[in-house]
């Protein structure tokens, strides 16, 4: 019975805040392990999307703990994930951070949410990132790899 206690006690220990500070490589839980979130090199703006793992800069996001629980999410390219504040709305690699509070959903699995909106950051069926409500799917949690 005690180790029940234990267990549950720990469960319900992990947070946000177990994120530590550092790079990542951000895998869909949908997709798996092959494709991760890549900001292209084509050019700033363009929407971000779930590519072949290759370790280009593109691929590698710093989260940087900021206010109340939420993280800036850059990657090596300078590049911010930014989505705008309506449901729907494309994700693309910007100037400007947006912020998001990574929700531990257990398995090193997390829900990014945007703050302001509330919305949780999805892949699409086409492998691209929008922000969409709340489902409790794969499409909207995220593993997060050290790099």
């Amino acid at each position: 019975m005690k180790a029940f206690f234990v267990l549950t006690f720990a469960a319900l220990c992990q947070s946000a805040y177990s994120l530590r500070e550092g790079t990542y490589m951000i895998e869909s839980a949908k997709f798996g392990k092959s494709l991760v979130l890549t900001e292209t090199l084509t050019h700033r703006g363009a929407p971000l999307s779930f590519d072949p793992r290759n370790g280009q800069p593109g691929q590698i996001w710093s989260f940087t703990p900021r206010d109340n629980g939420y993280w800036e999410v850059e990657n090596h390219l300078g590049g911010n994930i930014n989505c705008g504040t309506e449901e729907g709305s494309m994700c693309f690699a910007g100037e400007e951070p947006q912020l998001f509070m990574p929700e531990y959903k257990g398995e090193n699995k997390y829900e990014l949410v945007a703050k302001g909106s509330g919305y949780l950051l999805r892949v699409t069926e086409h492998g691209s990132l929008e922000l969409a409500g709340y489902d409790d799917s794969l499409s909207e949690q995220f593993t997060l790899v050290e790099a």
